[in-house]
């Protein structure tokens, strides 16, 4: 059977989310990526997820965390997933004893699979507020163990705090309304992805994307801008000087707003056009993600960022014990070297210093010709380049 999971020019494996159009659009699902789910009122995150189980072959250990719904329900749905009964009355009904349980399965197991019930499933038995920290505690642990996980929630059925907490730990919120769905976050992703919108429409069950008119991907990026300021559509009508009924059909898609209308406007809401025209406030940083670095090839510099307008590039490189490597290619400018586990010469054109785990080495004028690990364990190290 052909793999079918993603190579990234990188080099870096990603998972496949069964939909073509949204691994296109994200380059496929990083490993440890949470993807969230903001479902709106009238949409259906089921055909989502039934195209990510038929990937579970890809996965190693793929499960359905249930937290209301029958064993025997998802063993029907998905007989490709194994099933972790967190219904009331199991040994796993509670927050920590599951969360122990999905680290046991998937250490040494790291590319994994879960797909979750709703967070309202478990809000209804926790409580909404212990949810919501269950899922603060589980996201960053499934990321550390490198499995793919996949939440819904509805987000009129949280306060606006725990809404802005479930967003900022995660790697990947998607939000869903009847007829787009909208990259609200893709941690390490090129400029531009976050903000995208496509419309969809279900075929023999499965979702089926498309870049939406320009149009469309107004009125999405407007409506969910005045929701995050929490505005009335007649709010957003008196800051762009037009009717309350205009800015109801340019959010349905209906119609579009004059150029001088959308400067004037971004103007007043202090963002620019291109947040506008995004739906958000873009959060001024970017993060390079990467395969687990369990996977990375051995001595090999593996590029995390690499931008010529910055002029600033970063590469990993793992080292095993006793073992030497070199660039590949010289640079001409400043480089950093900073060490995160172990006892590393650096080899330049001016002496062979040694740093240790915690220590990084700046230099501005001799070249890194290479790096050797001194230790008896694993070395790795960050090699930071800028361009002169």
């Amino acid at each position: 059977m052909p793999d079918s999971r993603k190579q990234r020019s990188t080099g870096t494996v990603t998972a496949p989310s069964g939909i073509p159009g949204l691994d296109d659009a994200l380059g496929g699902i990083y490993w440890g990526d949470n993807v969230v789910w903001e479902v709106e009122a009238g949409a259906d995150v089921t055909p989502f997820y039934d195209a990510v189980a038929e990937q579970a072959s890809a996965y190693d250990g793929p499960v359905y965390v249930t937290a209301r719904r029958p064993s025997e329900e998802i063993r029907a749905t998905y007989p490709l997933l194994d099933v972790v009964d967190a219904r009331p009355g199991s040994r796993l009904a509670a927050p920590r004893p599951l969360l122990e349980a999905l680290r046991a399965r998937y250490a040494g197991r790291p590319r994994g699979l879960i797909l979750f019930d709703p967070l309202e499933s478990f809000g209804a038995r926790w409580g909404f507020d212990v949810a919501a920290r269950f899922f603060v505690s589980g996201c960053p642990l499934l990321l550390g163990l490198g499995a793919v996980a996949y939440w819904s929630f509805d987000p009129s059925r949280h306060a606006p705090g725990a809404r802005a907490e479930i967003e900022g730990i995660t790697q990947c919120v998607l939000s869903l309304d009847g007829e787009t769905l909208r990259v609200r976050k893709a941690e390490g992703r090129p400029v531009g992805i976050e903000g995208s919108i496509y419309r969809y429409r279900i075929e023999a069950g499965r979702p089926v994307l498309a870049a939406a008119p320009a149009v469309a991907r107004l009125g999405t990026a407007l409506r969910a801008l005045r929701r995050e300021r929490r505005l009335s559509q007649a709010d957003l009508a008196l800051l762009a000087g037009v009717s309350p009924s205009a800015i109801s059909q340019v959010e349905r898609g209906r119609r579009g707003l004059s150029l001088e209308t959308l400067l004037d406007l971004s103007s007043r809401l202090h963002v620019t056009l291109d947040e506008l025209l995004r739906g958000e406030v873009a959060p001024g940083y970017r993060i390079a993600r990467r395969d687990d670095p369990r996977r990375n090839a051995v001595g090999v510099p593996v590029p995390l960022l690499d931008d010529p307008h910055l002029g600033l590039r970063t590469y990993f490189v793992r080292l095993a014990p006793g073992e030497s490597a070199a660039p590949g290619f010289a640079h001409k400018g400043v480089e950093v070297v900073a060490v995160a586990s172990g006892l590393v010469q650096v080899q330049l054109d001016t002496g062979r210093p040694v740093l240790r785990s915690g220590e990084a080495l700046v230099a501005e004028t001799s070249g890194v010709a290479g790096w050797r690990n001194l230790g008896d364990a694993e070395a790795t190290l960050f090699w930071m380049l800028h361009d002169a």
